[in-house]
C-alpha cells in the first residue's frame, strides 16, 4: 500500500493574493487531500493582518515572516529587498523545525526562494520538487523596465503610455541573475546536491533553462490543470447566434498579459466587424492607461471592462471566442478554462499557449505582439463559425484527454511517491526522474 505523504508546498504568495500560481496551487492541494494526501501551504505573510494559521478551503496554511514584511511596502526599495532576504531566512529556518511534519517540498518558482528551500532539504535529507511558473522572453538578463503600452497610430512619445514600476517578463530566474552570477551558481549547486526534481510546465521551458545555463538532470514535464466539471460548454446558455460576436478575455491587466496588445488589434476588428464586442475579464495595476488608450483608439463602446469576477464559467459563456494576448506565460490558466468551456481560442505563441493550442486544429496562434495578425486571427472566426465551432469542440477534447485536474494530480502523487521510494531506499545519488519531452 502506498504510503500517504505530507507535503509542504511554499508559494511566495498565497490567498487572499490570487493569481495563476495561487489558484494551482489550492487546486492542486485540495486535490492531494481528497486523495489522502497531507497537503500544506508555507507562504510569507505579507499584510500583519493575515492569520498567521489559516485554512482556506479546506487546506491548512502557514504564513511566515510577518514581522518582516507586513509593512514593507512603505520603506525604500532598497529596505524592502534586505527585509525579503531576511524573509528567505525564515523560510530556511521554518523548513528546519518543521522537518519531521513533512516528506516532501514542492517549491511554486525557481527564484530566490529556492536558496532557502534546497538548503533546508539538503541538510533534512528531504526530496524537492520545484516547479518553474514563468520561461521568460527576450535576452538573458534584459531590463524589464522603462517599457510603455503598444501605441499603434497614436504618438508613442505620449507621457500616459508609460508602464511605471518593473514588468515581469524575464522569467523565474530573474530574481537570481538581478544577484549576480555567483548567486546563480550557488543556487544551481544546492539544487542539483539535493537532487531537485524540475517541474517544466511546458516545452518552452526546457529551452529556457538550457538557454540561461540552468538545466538540471532531473526535468518533468507536468502542465498545469483545469476542473473540466466545472469549465464546461453550458448549453443553457445564450444562442450561439448571440454570442457569436463576442470575445472575452480573461486576464490581469498587467503588462506582460499584452491588453495593449489586444486593444490595437480591436481597432482593426472594430474597423471591419462593428457588430463585434470584446469583454475584459480582470482587473491591475494598467486598468486606468488601458481604458484610456481604448478611448484613444475609438472602440471604447465595443470594448467593456468586466473587473474582477467571482463567476468566471458565466463569464466565458457570454462569449463564443476566447484570446489570450500575453507577451510571456508558463502555462496559462485563462487559455485551459477558455478551452474546457469549448471556446475556439486566439493565443499568442508563448510559453504553454503553443503546448495547448495545435494551429488551425483545435485554435489559433499568433506571434507575440503582432496586432495585425491577432486581428485577422479573431477576424477570421468571427466571420466563420462553423470553424470556430469545429475548434470550440476540440479544445474542449484536449482538455478531457490531457489537462484535467485530477489527471494532473495523479501525476504529481506519482512524482512524489517516486521520489519518497528512492530516497528512503536508494540514497539520494540514486535519486533520478526521467526527462519527460511532452503530454503524448
Amino acid at each position: 500500500m502506498e504510503k500517504s505523504l505530507r507535503i509542504y508546498v511554499v508559494i511566495a504568495g498565497f490567498h487572499p493574493l490570487v493569481g495563476g500560481a495561487e489558484t494551482q496551487c489550492l487546486a492542486q492541494c485540495r486535490s492531494l487531500w481528497a486523495r489522502g494526501y497531507e497537503a500544506t501551504v508555507i507562504t510569507f505573510c505579507h499584510d500583519r493582518a493575515w492569520l498567521r494559521h489559516d485554512v482556506v478551503e479546506g487546506v491548512p496554511v502557514i504564513r511566515i515572516a510577518g514581522a518582516v514584511l507586513g509593512r514593507r511596502e512603505k520603506l525604500p526599495h532598497l529596505v524592502q529587498r534586505l527585509l525579503y532576504l531576511v524573509a528567505l531566512v525564515v523560510l530556511g529556518w521554518t523548513l528546519w523545525r518543521h522537518r519531521t511534519r513533512y516528506d516532501i517540498v514542492h517549491l511554486y518558482n525557481l527564484g530566490l526562494l529556492s536558496l532557502p528551500c534546497a538548503l533546508a532539504c539538503r541538510l533534512v535529507g528531504k526530496p524537492l520538487v520545484v516547479a518553474i511558473q514563468g520561461a521568460g522572453k527576450g535576452k538573458v538578463g534584459a531590463e524589464s523596465q522603462n517599457v510603455s503600452l503598444m501605441a499603434g497610430p497614436l504618438d508613442p512619445s505620449t507621457p500616459w503610455l508609460r508602464v511605471n514600476g518593473r514588468s515581469r517578463v524575464n522569467g523565474d530566474l530573474e530574481s537570481l541573475e538581478r544577484l549576480g552570477k555567483p548567486v546563480v551558481r550557488i543556487a544551481h549547486a544546492l539544487l542539483r546536491s539535493t537532487h531537485a526534481v524540475v517541474v517544466i510546465m511546458s516545452s518552452r521551458m526546457k529551452r529556457y533553462l538550457t538557454a540561461h545555463d540552468f538545466l538540471l538532470p532531473n526535468v518533468q514535464l507536468i502542465p498545469n490543470g483545469v476542473n473540466s466539471a466545472r469549465f464546461a460548454p453550458d448549453d443553457r446558455s445564450l444562442s450561439f447566434a448571440e454570442t457569436a460576436q463576442t470575445v472575452v478575455c480573461v486576464s490581469r491587466l498587467s503588462y506582460e498579459k499584452g491588453i495593449d496588445v489586444l486593444l490595437q488589434a480591436w481597432r482593426i476588428v472594430h474597423e471591419q466587424a462593428p457588430q463585434g464586442r470584446l469583454i475584459l475579464v480582470g482587473n491591475g495595476l494598467l486598468q486606468s492607461q488601458l481604458e484610456r488608450l481604448a478611448e484613444a483608439l475609438g472602440i471604447a463602446a465595443s470594448v467593456e471592462f468586466a473587473g474582477l469576477q467571482r463567476d468566471v464559467v458565466a463569464q466565458l459563456h457570454r462569449g463564443s471566442l476566447a484570446v489570450l494576448p500575453s507577451r510571456i506565460e508558463g502555462m496559462p490558466n485563462a487559455l485551459l478554462e477558455a478551452m474546457a468551456c469549448g471556446l475556439a481560442c486566439v493565443a499568442t505563441r508563448v510559453s504553454g499557449s503553443e503546448d495547448l493550442i495545435q494551429h488551425e486544429v483545435n485554435g489559433l496562434l499568433v506571434e507575440s505582439e503582432d496586432y495585425s495578425s491577432m486581428a485577422q486571427a479573431l477576424l477570421g472566426l468571427l466571420r466563420d463559425p462553423t470553424t470556430a465551432r469545429k475548434y470550440g469542440s476540440a479544445a474542449r477534447a484536449t482538455i478531457e484527454q490531457y489537462y484535467s485536474q485530477e489527471h494532473i494530480a495523479d501525476m504529481y502523487i506519482d512524482l512524489y511517491q517516486s521520489a519518497a521510494l528512492r530516497t528512503s531506499t536508494s540514497g539520494r545519488n540514486a535519486y533520478q526522474i526521467p526527462v519527460s519531452e511532452g503530454r503524448r
